[in-house]
């Protein structure tokens, strides 16, 4: 079989590996023969879970078949959103009822503490939620609905808004004033070595071939290539990236690929463009979303939507977003690729495969507070009996190539829709 285009683009290094100190790795951990938690992947979810745990004393083994944030929480666009995926107000408080303000006010702290990393290469300045179309409720209405649950929002339009964002495209904006942007990869090697420190075994390229969710005399069972290891607890952590003995976990959610490119700017459009350096995505299915890297190239991305598309095809598709919202061309890109876990409601699906096993996937592309914060919810509740933050969502997804065809269709759609209305782009 012929490769794929996007099987390059998913192996491709990407720009914040590029940017990664070349640090001497440090020497490999021994595979426990047993311990009180056992995470696989070492992504933001698992770094966070481990973390969590270890600082409360348990003895953790964290196994990763690749590298530490060698998945999507090392793939992605960096952004830290304090709000959940497609959910106003209403539709949260009809979700979660009385724990709706608690889960925001969840996000708004772990957003903050990955922001206060610093080895994640922060910008606290908040995150836009930008709005192309006629909004069904003015700016500030919306702005309030979100305030009555506890956010710390501000709504932005007409001179305002162009001047935090370089663009006239967008009616008005909600600025989520405790989101911002960090450096994925940096965060997610900062957490792995406060692991670490704190005593957590963190085996890389160690895949769990096999999982036994049933437990023997108390014990789970974890098949690796370097031995087995015994486990009082286990936490599936590996998202939409799940495979070998954990590869049940995707069975909860739709995967879907997000290319995303990152452009060099000159120096004068580093002012113009995004000058407040804030990130922001707007509110459409084929969602655009634009920030500045550290070293000021301007970062976007789009969903993939076949496999056969080059690079090149990736990178024309991207430069006439840029030109649509800001009125001007990039210079050379670094394209990448990743895998985003979706579901039909856009929440995330937490579940119990066994006694003593939890495990979450469908971040819907708000991963990095949401994941850290659930890495800490389920190691608490698996290590300590805490109630989770979220309901759990019971069965796997029934029809789940049906349901990425829908959704790619609908993406698709939308993009046809956006296309004819910036013709003249």
């Amino acid at each position: 079989m012929a490769p794929r285009a996007l099987d390059g683009l998913l192996a491709a290094e990407t720009g914040w590996q590029a940017r990664a100190s070349l640090l001497s790795p440090p020497p490999p951990a021994e595979l426990p023969g047993r311990c009180q938690l056992a995470v696989i992947g070492a992504g933001l979810t698992g770094l966070s879970a481990a973390l969590a745990a270890a600082e409360a004393g348990c003895s953790v083994a964290l196994l990763d078949a690749g590298a530490v944030g060698g998945g999507a929480s090392g793939r992605n666009s960096g952004f830290v959103v304090p709000v959940p995926s497609r959910l106003g107000p209403p539709q949260l408080r009809a979700w979660l009822g009385d724990d709706a303000a608690p889960y925001l006010a969840a996000l708004a702290a772990s957003s903050a503490s990955l922001l206060a990393l610093p080895e994640a290469c922060a910008t606290r300045q908040g995150w836009m939620l930008a709005f192309a179309d006629a909004p069904d409720q003015p700016a500030q209405g919306q702005a309030e609905a979100w305030r009555a649950l506890g956010a710390a929002v501000q709504p932005l339009e007409g001179d305002e808004l162009r001047a935090a964002t370089g663009s006239s495209l967008y009616r008005h904006a909600l600025l989520f004033q405790d989101g911002g942007q960090v450096d994925p990869l940096a965060l997610a090697s900062g957490l792995a070595e406060r692991c670490r420190a704190a005593g957590a075994a963190l085996l890389e390229h160690c895949p769990a071939l096999k999982v036994e969710t049933r437990a023997r005399d108390g014990l789970h069972r974890i098949d690796t290539p370097r031995g087995a290891l015994l486990a009082e607890k286990v936490l599936l952590a590996g998202n939409a990236y799940s495979r070998d003995g954990a590869r049940d976990v995707i069975r909860r959610s739709v995967p879907l690929e997000l290319t995303l490119g990152q452009f060099e700017l000159a120096p004068e459009q580093q002012t113009r463009l995004l000058p407040a350096d804030i990130p922001f995505s707007d509110n459409r299915r084929d969602m655009w979303f634009f920030r500045k890297t550290p070293e000021g190239q301007l970062l976007t991305g789009l969903f993939s939507l076949s496999a056969g598309r080059s690079a090149q095809w990736h990178a024309d598709q991207l430069r006439r977003r840029i030109v649509a919202v800001f009125g001007e061309d990039a210079g050379a890109a670094r394209l990448w690729s990743g895998r985003v876990g979706l579901t039909p409601s856009g929440q995330p699906s937490l579940a119990a495969p066994g006694e003593g096993v939890l495990s979450w996937t469908g971040c819907n592309g708000r991963g990095l507070a949401l994941s850290a914060l659930l890495g800490r919810s389920l190691a608490r509740q698996l290590i300590r009996a805490e109630p989770c933050l979220l309901p759990f969502s019971g069965q796997p997804l029934r029809g789940r190539a049906l349901l990425r065809w829908m959704t790619q269709a609908a993406i698709a759609h939308d993009r046809q829709r956006r296309n004819r209305a910036l013709g003249g782009h």
